[in-house]
């Protein structure tokens, strides 16, 4: 049986309760091959959220090509984008 790769986009929480690494959980308990590009990093644990720090748009277009090139990607799955210059980074990859 051949691995389903899916692309997960979105931020990144450091007590990974939710963002990336909470993706990256699911698509791998579903027995699928977790994929990701980071949009913005965040600053939260188990009491709280404190910022957003987002990547630059180039950053996050570059690691969904670099991606894309390498693999065969059966879903994309989009979660924080953090604002319009992002989204269209992503929309442009």
């Amino acid at each position: 049986m051949r691995h389903v790769s899916v692309l997960c986009i979105g931020g990144s929480d450091p007590s990974s309760g939710a963002g990336i690494q909470g993706d990256v959980r699911t698509v791998s308990s579903l027995g699928a091959h977790c994929l990701t590009a980071v949009t913005a990093v965040t600053f939260q644990n188990t009491s709280g959220y404190t910022g957003t720090a987002p990547l630059r748009p180039a950053a996050v277009r570059r690691q969904i090509e670099s991606v894309l090139e390498d693999f065969e990607v059966g879903a994309v799955k989009v979660g924080m984008v953090y604002n319009s210059k992002i989204i269209s980074a992503v929309a442009g990859a």
